[in-house]
């Protein structure tokens, strides 16, 4: 059973992990002991490029990804019309994005003030650098007139519909333009927060004053890992890596339910309907009672740290909405979602809806019932990103032998 999984392809491989811990523990090293005076943004910046650099390489040098993306770094076949209108279309949709960031309102919130002051210092080199990465692909890749050079033809030639390629790009520009600033203020929040952290009740001989620091300080470092693989994961899409986005979700439906899980839809929809927290977390529930507090807590850390190092397989991949490449190692062996199970699971544990403070049945009803309406806007999500994926064979196949060999093969709705 276990063999027949593991001879599946995976985009991802165990040196993808190493690669990923390895780029953390640097990334650390340089944002909280040699540098801890840089500010967030900095810091945050220096953690995606300690991530991306050891990812890239392991693409490149052992997944061989960027030759499966179609890439060969022998070829030589260099169009200077054909570069002309790629710099032309891809500059022209990051002066839409720059608009848009400034004509926003949300974008000039102070909760958007690292990524206003990221977009501020990077756009110039950016603009440099692509003419050097978009000749550098034009170069190598088996299909230079790609979906790129069929954008930036339209300033060259009488107007068209858009062809499926270009729609797909260009919603691939939607996704990164969207999530990349969420993730990366949500990362300077989480350094800044990693930063302030009291380590002091590591002293205490009190096992529950412990006990509460350390699973304190391992929900902000579990999150903070995951911010960090996202951000990184938004902006790394290169072909010339072969990370770069193969298909995005095509329907209006696969977005909604994608996009109403982040801000600031979702703070709307908890506001007014899927409320389920109270004033008494497990933590203040269970302070009296020391090992039954310990034991809740490991339940909580065992889903985070599934739902980490589900994000951790990723590598330089990871992105909301889009296609990559199918995983098929790491917790994806059992599930196809390890990621939304343990994290719903772990909002149960954390919020316990069902005690109430004022122990009213009809309040733990509302509150539960709010949070299972969560749940089913993740179950959403993992049927639209099944159907989205099941285009491709290696997905068709992977998902059977889920069905057939995973943990949750009795319960067709977990597998």
């Amino acid at each position: 059973m276990g063999n027949r999984r593991l001879s599946l392809p995976s985009i991802s491989s165990p040196l993808t992990n190493i690669s990923v811990l390895a780029g953390l523990l640097a990334g650390c090293f340089i944002v909280f002991v040699h540098r801890p005076e840089d500010s967030p943004a900095i810091a945050a910046l220096e953690m995606i490029l300690c991530l991306a650099l050891p990812c890239a390489l392991i693409e490149v040098l052992v997944n061989r990804s960027p030759q499966r993306a179609g890439i060969d770094f022998s070829r030589r076949d260099f169009s200077l019309s054909r570069l002309v209108r790629k710099v032309i279309a891809l500059w022209a949709i990051l002066a839409v994005l720059g608009f848009f960031y400034h004509a926003f309102a949300i974008y000039r919130s102070p909760f958007y003030a690292p990524f206003d002051w990221l977009w501020g210092v990077s756009i110039v080199p950016m603009l440099m650098l692509s003419l050097v990465y978009l000749a550098a692909v034009d170069m190598m890749q088996d299909e230079p007139n790609d979906a790129l050079w069929q954008l930036g033809n339209r300033f060259f030639s009488r107007p068209q519909h858009l062809s499926a390629a270009e729609g797909n790009y260009l919603l691939g520009w939607l996704v990164k333009s969207f999530f990349f600033p969420l993730m990366f203020c949500y990362l300077c929040g989480q350094i800044a927060d990693l930063r302030q952290f009291d380590f002091s009740g590591f002293h205490s001989s009190s096992l529950r004053q412990f006990a509460g620091v350390s699973y304190d300080l391992l929900y902000i470092a579990f999150f903070f890992v995951d911010l960090m693989i996202s951000a990184t994961g938004y902006i790394m899409t290169f072909r010339l890596l072969g990370t770069h986005i193969r298909s995005v979700e095509p329907t209006v439906g696969g977005w909604l339910v994608a996009v109403a899980c982040y801000q600031p839809f979702y703070a709307t929809l908890y506001t007014s309907y899927l409320g389920y927290e109270h004033g008494r977390p497990w933590g203040v529930l269970l302070s009296d009672q020391p090992i039954l507090y310990t034991v809740w807590g490991l339940m909580i850390v065992l889903c985070l740290s599934i739902y980490v190092w589900a994000a951790i397989c990723f590598g330089i991949r990871f992105s909301n909405l889009t296609h990559r490449g199918i995983i098929t190692t790491g917790p994806y062996r059992w599930t196809k979602h390890p990621a939304y199970i343990s994290k719903n699971i772990s909002w149960w544990l954390v919020s316990i809806p069902f005690l109430p403070p004022d122990a009213s049945p009809w309040t733990a009803i509302r509150l539960c019932t709010g949070l299972l309406l969560i749940n089913g806007l993740y179950f959403l999500r993992a049927k639209t990103e099944e159907r989205h994926l099941l285009r491709d064979p290696v997905y068709r196949e992977y998902a059977q032998q889920v069905r057939d060999h995973g943990v949750f093969r009795r319960f067709r709705f977990g597998s």
